[in-house]
């Protein structure tokens, strides 16, 4: 048995070893920068404390000796006070002022007698009478204190002095303090280095071990030490690699018969996939199958009849190239991303939708898709799509949806068309903000032409007055047959009511005319009601059509072969004698 203490390379940028060894030396590193910072900080505090102490100190000694030479007025002995600090280090001036701010003594005798009138010693002069520093900028420390006698104030004494010395001190211990830091944070990374590679030896001796039995090196095993807990690791390590072979070996005798299985399992998939193929072959719908990337892999023979593109020219085209309108293509990657990049989300999938499909001849017709989505093993996803041509079954729908919204007779809209229409021509007037009106109308003497000349007749006469009624009005507006000889029109963008009553008057002439019929010549007469709308108002389609049926009696009870306006005193009058 093969036993390894020590991989052959320790060194990598993320390893275990380099992150302990630079973990400590940052420590280090940071509690040593810490240290310094502390200490130049401190160094500073006391260097500055010292400086004005010192300033304080020299200040009020010169006012105590200028008590005597302010109260004699000897202007000469408190110049030799003054003189006698020339020579101090760093100084900017002394003076000595008296309780005005003028001059009696200056370590320039040139200023002697002038005043000191900056807005820092009127402060002084009109402050408490006590030692204070006056400026501490970091380059001059200038203090002030009062000379004193009795209590009373006989002037000021003032002591200026720069701050270089202490400034040089200061640099200098700063300059000691990170000699001294570098020198210790290079001791700090030397401990740190020494400290990882002897922590984690036994830590990169499992790692080798651990690389080999990943090459397939069966019989590597760690060195193992009860004495630590990384040997004490290693021998458990040693246990689980021989537990793994062990195991390995029974795999391997499982494999072996998992493989046989396989085979037996890969023939009779290979037999449904064969019987599969045959299936979709002969089916009546069509069959596309497309991969993720949107290209065709599978079409079968409906699809080539549906679609007009043999086999061979459709796979491996893009789908939407095949099956789709030009101006709709760019829509098919769009949706199958979606799919794909949001989980399976789509409107698309796992249900039917109805499409325009595209053949080959630049045609168009509707077509029903139904879409399901399978993965393959190396996770490769299809879309298997089966396709129909619906075209006969939407014929189908629109005739029936015509002849429901139809009447037989005349051709024209019938009752349930003129109340879907009327809702729609009130938006349009609220938007536009003019009214419409609905004329509601019935042929005099209709019933007497039917008694008389058969109801074949009458049906002729029908359809003639609905030609002459559309010959009344413009295309845009509707004109349907209620029932029997009962007919509505709705006149839209009405200026004013001189409008409708104008075209009702032309229905009138036009319906009133003799009907020249196979039976015989027949007259009638139209009554009309109308019922104007304004652009706001919201009442139901039934109610208007009542509305304007009331008028249509109205105009009868006047004499019929005419037309009559609706009001709301109307539909009172009703309700009341009801």
């Amino acid at each position: 048995m093969e036993l390894i203490v020590m991989p052959a390379s320790l060194h990598r940028f993320r390893s275990f070893r380099v992150k302990l060894a630079a973990g400590v030396a940052l420590v280090h590193a940071v509690l040593m920068a810490l240290f310094v910072a502390d200490l130049v900080v401190e160094q500073h505090r006391f260097l500055h404390e010292r400086q004005v102490q010192r300033g304080m100190s020299l200040t009020q000694g010169i006012a105590q000796h200028a008590v005597s030479e302010l109260l004699s007025a000897d202007l000469a002995s408190a110049q030799e006070v003054v003189q006698g600090f020339v020579s101090y280090p760093e100084l900017r001036y002394v003076a000595i002022l008296d309780s005005t701010g003028r001059i009696v003594a200056h370590s320039e005798p040139n200023r002697i007698g002038m005043y000191m009138s900056d807005a820092v010693t009127r402060g002084m002069l009109s402050g408490p009478q006590a030692a204070a520093v006056l400026i501490d900028d970091g380059r001059v420390l200038d203090v002030a204190a009062p000379v004193l006698w009795k209590g009373t104030s006989l002037g000021w004494v003032r002591f200026a002095a720069g701050m270089e010395g202490v400034n040089r001190q200061l640099r200098k211990v700063t300059l000691e303090g990170l000699g001294f830091a570098v020198l210790a944070v290079g001791l700090g990374v030397l401990l740190a280095v020494w400290m990882a590679r002897s922590t984690t030896r036994g830590l990169y001796g499992l790692m080798a071990v651990t690389d080999a039995t990943r090459r397939g090196e069966r019989n590597v095993r760690a060195a193992a030490d009860e004495g630590s807990e990384i040997g004490r690791l290693g021998a458990s390590f040693n246990e689980m690699l021989d537990a793994l072979a062990a195991q390995q070996d029974q795999l391997l005798a499982a494999n072996h018969d998992l493989e046989s299985r396989v085979e037996q399992r890969t023939a009779a998939l290979a037999e449904s996939e064969t019987a599969l193929v045959a299936i979709l072959e002969q089916a009546n719908d069509a069959f596309v199958s497309v991969r993720e990337d949107g290209h065709v892999v599978n079409w079968n023979r409906a699809a080539e009849r549906t679609f007009g593109w043999t086999r061979e020219e459709a796979i491996g085209t893009p789908l939407a190239e095949l099956i789709m309108p030009p101006e709709m293509r760019s829509m098919h990657p769009g949706w199958m991303r979606r799919y794909l990049e949001h989980g399976g989300t789509t409107r698309m999938v796992d249900r039917r939708a109805e499409l325009t499909g595209w053949r080959r001849d630049g045609t168009t017709f509707p077509v029903e898709v139904a879409v399901r989505v399978r993965s393959h093993r190396d996770g490769t996803r299809f879309f298997d799509a089966f396709m129909r041509d619906i075209s006969e079954r939407k014929s189908l729908e629109a005739q029936l949806q015509a002849l429901a919204m139809e009447d037989a007779l005349t051709t024209l809209p019938n009752r349930r068309a003129a109340l879907l229409s009327i809702p729609a021509a009130q938006a349009r007037a609220m938007r536009s903000n003019r009214r419409i009106a609905i004329l509601y109308l019935d042929l005099d003497g209709f019933k007497s032409v039917n008694d008389r000349l058969g109801h074949q007749a009458g049906d002729e006469l029908l359809q003639e007055f609905a030609r002459r009624l559309r010959s009344c009005v413009r295309a845009s507006d509707l004109v349907a047959r209620l029932g029997g000889d009962e007919f509505v029109v709705v006149l839209e963008g009405l200026g004013d009511v001189a409008d409708a009553q104008r075209v009702a008057g032309k229905i009138i002439a036009a319906g009133s005319e003799p009907y020249p019929l196979s039976a015989g010549g027949a007259n009638v007469s139209v009554s009309i009601g109308v019922r104007i709308v304004a652009h706001a108002e919201e009442a139901a389609p039934e109610e208007l059509l009542a509305d304007a049926d009331q008028a249509l009696y109205s105009a009868k009870r006047a004499g019929k072969r005419r037309a009559h306006l609706w009001s709301a005193a109307e539909t009172a009058d009703a309700g009341s004698g009801s």
